[in-house]
């Protein structure tokens, strides 16, 4: 392996997070890149708290006024279908434990004219009441958060007294429709939230603490590192990327003259610090897959991004 291939990852690192940056934070108009690829197509930022689906949740972790269980119950529910619209106008943005009512969400959901899930990544379509409306997916759903919500106070009991690893089986344990990818998106959203006092109130660890390599993270390290990989090779080849961040990101700047911490999030609270979360290179890598695959001429599944 070259130094060159691993520079290539974090340059397209350094350029996505240089696009949000001149947009957000220094307000430039477009066109605020020179790639093709960059400028024709959408990808997720280089921090997932940048990204509008977490931020649309984000907002109500900060609430304080909810109650961990309240948040918990959102945060699955909300990772599940995927999808802001769903919550922000058939829940009118918030479930909540002691009003959570299957007849007329069902109902609310019924009469919905197009998706209210996302199809972002998959969850499991195997019934979870199979007396009423098996294969109806929503329906489904609202059994089963309706089933969760006597067990979030044990839920949160256990996710408080463990660390980022039990975190993943305690959510893939009592959240019946997700499997590891999925378990590792709510405990994402759980790291998130705070009380009054700015203190975690759901998980005492962040996303530096367990990691899920996701499917196309796994491609992304294959291109990468030029052969394939078992689940624990490409575990081990997302922590050493992880670990190498200010070599590599030295090497971009003696090379290419692109400098890290002109463009990185100016954020003192992320867990990442001055540079890329475990789970953002995680994402990264998965971003990467895409790039790299329409740069030979792949067609894309995302929709095209079109500057307004």
């Amino acid at each position: 392996m070259q130094d060159s291939n691993l520079i290539q990852f974090y340059e397209f690192i350094y350029d996505r997070q240089k696009i949000w940056h001149d947009r957000f934070v220094v307000g430039k108009k477009a066109p605020w890149t020179t790639d093709s690829v960059l400028s024709m197509f959408k990808f997720c930022n280089v921090y997932r708290e940048l990204d509008s689906g977490t931020t649309a949740i984000s907002k109500y972790l900060i609430k304080t006024d909810l109650s961990p269980e309240d948040k918990l119950l959102n945060i699955i529910a909300y990772r599940i279908f995927n999808k802001r619209d769903t919550f922000e106008r058939l829940f009118d943005g918030l479930l909540n434990t002691k009003t959570f009512n299957v007849k007329k969400l069902e109902k609310k959901l019924d009469g919905v004219d197009g998706p209210i899930f996302s199809d972002a990544y998959l969850i499991s379509s195997h019934p979870f009441d199979t007396k009423h409306r098996p294969k109806d997916k929503h329906v489904q759903v609202l059994f089963m958060l309706n089933a969760l919500i006597p067990k979030l106070p044990q839920i949160l009991i256990e996710l408080r007294n463990g660390d980022g690893a039990d975190g993943l089986c305690i959510i893939e344990k009592y959240v019946a429709m997700a499997g590891p990818f999925l378990s590792g998106q709510i405990l994402l959203d759980c790291t998130y939230s705070k009380n009054s006092k700015g203190k975690p109130d759901i998980a005492p660890y962040t996303s530096n603490d367990f990691l899920i390599v996701g499917p196309g993270a796994h491609w992304g390290l294959e291109i990468l590192f030029g052969k394939k990989l078992s689940k624990t090779e490409a575990n081990e080849k997302c922590r050493f990327l992880h670990a190498s961040q200010k070599e590599y990101f030295a090497l971009l700047k003696k090379q290419h003259g692109k400098y890290w911490f002109d463009v990185k999030w100016a954020n003192p609270d992320y867990c990442g610090g001055d540079y890329v979360s475990l789970h953002d290179i995680q994402g990264c890598l998965c971003e990467f897959r895409k790039y790299t695959r329409l740069q030979s001429g792949a067609k894309a599944k995302k929709r095209y991004f079109k500057i307004s």
